[in-house]
């Protein structure tokens, strides 16, 4: 799944939560940094450090702090640091297994009820004790209305879901607490990947009466169960997260502090790694050879499921030939090779290879500027102009550059507008976003979370893509609840083909591998496919 290139490859061994990690990853017992009795740093029994402010740098600072009010890669992050989740992927695998659950839940003969029982004594941030009360209430606010949830969907297949969304009702059926500690949830129908659900981000377990208190201040003071806490948020400037010495994972974290400094310019970001300011950062393109050349910092690699793609919302572009010109327009080659180091392939489908279902026999998405010119001229499009947002950053991206140039060419004008998270992400969810080129980090490794969240109309709007189609929406709901594995790919490829392939529903671009680089003195990063990893086991060296 994944490899960690230059410096280091260690060996395996067992951390104290049971899962696997590396000997630079591994456990630690004890609290924060400080110095052993022999007068050395404190360390864990693999020879990690205790101790030290982890410093990096975000192009711009997150709208929220609240993951089910986002669905950002970055805030993703932030809440696997934040908070905890009822289980989680073990290690660097896909393997799911107990966080604040004691044990894996039981499920029943029909494959619809699931048991819990929730770890005792773990606390929030604030002191209060975790028990189902927090679970009940994390579920019921992500599916009411007034919420505004941007993540429904990780609660969706449970029963009476529909009408708590629909405000019919205020509290959900297809919960039933048993006790402070257990507690069972119960599905519409069977769905295969539901625990994969409950393993994202979103699904994070907030304080119950903490964030009702706080109501929707709680998106910039949250609490949570994580292995950190905030300590300083100052606005587009610094957010500073402190550990959580009562984490329930004993050893857990080894850093004090993690800080993240806004800083919006690339090469401004660099050169404060260059100079040694932060502890790590994304490779730019131009610093690619210095960066894993050199031999002076950790490069840092993992294969992720990911898929890069341009959305031209059907609401202002709903004619397919305008589509279908536009992803002939663009060398996906070119760009994979030119901006992102040749780290990449061009997409065949929108479901990222490494899924069962995934689309892996398909021809790909040719570029003939050739054919794009002429379905331009035969249709009328000559000086067309598509509108496309960006996500904060203080200058376009090169890749929208790079689409700019090749759109150009045959005609069309593509025209790039940044916009910060907060706008962005309030106008995405209102379907108001004409084009925008961006990617989607699987969720859950299956393709429902990449074809259901882009096509179905309870979400399609929502992601400003704006496909509203009866058909579509009967075979992504028969799908999801299908427990024949191979009719179920077999289901989604046919729809992923038809809505690719004919009707250019959406243009996907690339997959990407991950890379970012280190300090040589890091340690201990646990990279999973999904890449929203967290510090928990991130340490550094003395220095």
């Amino acid at each position: 799944m994944l490899a960690m290139a230059a410096c280091s490859r260690p060996a395996e061994t067992q951390g104290p939560d049971g899962g696997t990690s590396t000997s630079q990853d591994g456990s630690g017992q004890g609290g924060t940094g400080g110095t052993d009795p022999s007068g050395g740093p404190r360390r864990g029994p693999n020879g990690e450090v205790y101790g030290g402010t982890y410093r990096m740098a975000i192009g711009a600072e997150p709208a929220v702090m609240d993951p089910q009010l986002d669905t950002t890669l970055q805030v993703y992050r932030l809440a696997r640091n934040l908070f905890n989740t009822l289980v989680r992927y073990r290690g660097t695998t896909l393997e799911l297994e107990p966080e604040l659950l004691a044990e894996m839940p039981t499920v029943s003969a029909d494959g619809r009820t699931y048991s819990f029982r929730l770890r005792e004594g773990v606390k929030f941030h604030n002191g209060v004790e975790l028990t189902t009360k927090d679970v009940k209430y994390t579920i019921e606010r992500m599916l009411n209305p007034a919420t505004m949830a941007k993540n429904t969907w990780v609660f969706h297949d449970i029963v009476g879901a529909d009408e708590m969304l629909e405000g019919k009702a205020t509290e959900l059926a297809g919960l039933k607490v048993t006790g402070p500690y257990t507690f069972e949830i119960t599905l519409k129908e069977p769905f295969g990947p539901f625990l994969s659900n409950l393993a994202t981000a979103p699904a994070s377990i907030l304080p119950a009466d903490y964030a009702a208190e706080k109501g929707e201040a709680f998106a910039r003071e949250p609490v949570g169960t994580g292995p950190f806490k905030l300590k300083e948020w100052r606005p587009n400037e610094l957010i500073v997260l402190e550990r959580n010495p009562d984490y329930f994972e004993e050893g857990y974290p080894f850093l004090d502090a993690i800080e993240y400094r806004v800083i919006a310019d690339e090469s401004t970001r660099w050169l404060e790694f260059e100079m040694g300011n932060l502890d790590s950062n994304d490779i730019p393109t131009v610093e690619w050879e210095n960066a894993t050349q050199s031999g002076r910092w950790k490069i840092w690699e993992t294969t992720t499921l990911n898929t890069y793609y341009l959305v031209l919302n059907h609401r202002f572009y709903p004619d397919k030939r305008l589509r279908e010109a536009v992803s002939l327009a663009i060398d996906r080659q070119k760009i994979i090779d030119t901006i992102h180091n040749g780290t990449g392939i061009p997409a065949a489908g929108l479901t990222s290879p490494g899924i069962v279902g995934a689309l892996t026999d398909a021809p790909g998405f040719p570029y003939d500027p050739e054919r794009a010119r002429q379905i331009i001229r035969e249709n009328g499009f000559e000086g067309l102009t598509i509108t496309a947002w960006q996500r904060g950053g203080d200058k376009v991206t090169d890749t929208n550059l790079a689409i700019q140039q090749m759109l150009a060419e045959v005609g069309l004008n593509y025209v790039v507008e940044i916009y910060d998270s907060a706008t962005y992400a309030a106008a995405r969810s209102r379907g108001e976003i004409p084009a925008n080129q961006g990617n989607w980090y699987a969720d859950y490794p299956d393709p429902d979370n990449f074809l259901w969240t882009f096509f179905h109309s309870s979400s399609s709007t929502a992601m400003s893509v704006g496909v509203n189609d009866p058909e579509v929406d009967a075979i992504l709901e028969r799908a999801r609840i299908d427990t024949d594995v191979q009719r179920r790919s077999r289901d989604y490829q046919e729809l992923e083909r038809r809505l690719l392939y004919e009707e250019y529903a959406m243009i996907p671009l690339w997959h990407l591998k991950s890379y970012f680089v280190s300090q040589p003195y890091v340690h201990g990063f646990q990279l999973n496919p999904v890449f929203v990893y967290d510090y928990k086991t991130v340490w550094k060296d003395v220095q």
